[in-house]
């Protein structure tokens, strides 16, 4: 995909703009020449970000403190998460965590058109052997599974609206890994070789960009796989 015309160019939030996902996303929107507004918990900490991204300070689980942000924008990727790594315990985990985030998405962003896009986990893609990745101990940790559970909590959410134009992109769990190149959209159930394939953040990000431009995947969850 090339850049996008001015007739093209939108306004787009990525929450969660200053992790590995967001950073790429970001860079990809930007690269297509979109308006991108980068949502960071902490503004001080992250002045490494791109010098034509504009951030600014918010938090996605208090939307209705930050819904000013949200004004005039087009499209919004929510790439955060609740913590930068496993943590070694899910004591106090909000399992809706990313549930609130799209109930209150579809309360406090006010847009005729809204297209949401959101950063699935490779845990929840179903299998063609039957089952999910997550179901594997020996691929996702059991300790792992309530992370898993919030993540479907979104989708179900997701799939609970009437309003949104919301497209769910799931990497495999070789994010961060893999070579350069194309990428592809399966719909599912996918091989276990697709659910744990390395891919590019790159590659991810490219795959988000492409379904804010020109949207193939509506009200649906798909992988992201190497072609």
């Amino acid at each position: 995909m090339g850049t996008t015309s001015d007739s093209g160019r939108r306004h787009i939030a990525v929450l969660g703009a200053a992790g590995r996902v967001g950073r790429a996303v970001t860079a990809a929107l930007l690269r297509d020449g979109h308006e991108v507004t980068g949502v960071v918990r902490e503004q001080a900490r992250h002045r490494d970000l791109p010098v034509d991204l504009r951030v600014t300070a918010g938090d996605a689980r208090n939307l209705v403190a930050s819904k000013a942000l949200l004004h005039g924008v087009d499209a919004v990727v929510t790439a955060v998460t609740p913590f930068p790594a496993p943590p070694d315990s899910f004591d106090g985990f909000e399992i809706d965590y990313y549930a609130r985030i799209v109930a209150d998405l579809d309360r406090y962003w006010h847009r005729p058109h809204r297209r949401l896009i959101a950063v699935g986990l490779a845990a929840t893609l179903e299998l063609d052997s039957g089952g999910r990745l997550g179901d594997d101990a020996g691929l996702f940790p059991a300790r792992l599974r309530p992370f898993a559970e919030a993540h479907l909590r979104q989708l179900a959410a997701l799939r609970a609206t009437t309003a949104l134009d919301w497209a769910v992109l799931t990497p495999p769990a070789g994010l961060g890994a893999g070579a350069a190149g194309e990428y592809r959209l399966v719909a599912g159930p996918v091989t276990l070789w697709q659910a744990t394939a390395g891919l590019t953040h790159a590659q991810y990000a490219r795959a988000v960009a492409d379904q804010i431009g020109e949207p193939t995947v509506r009200e649906a969850r798909v992988a992201v796989v190497p072609a």
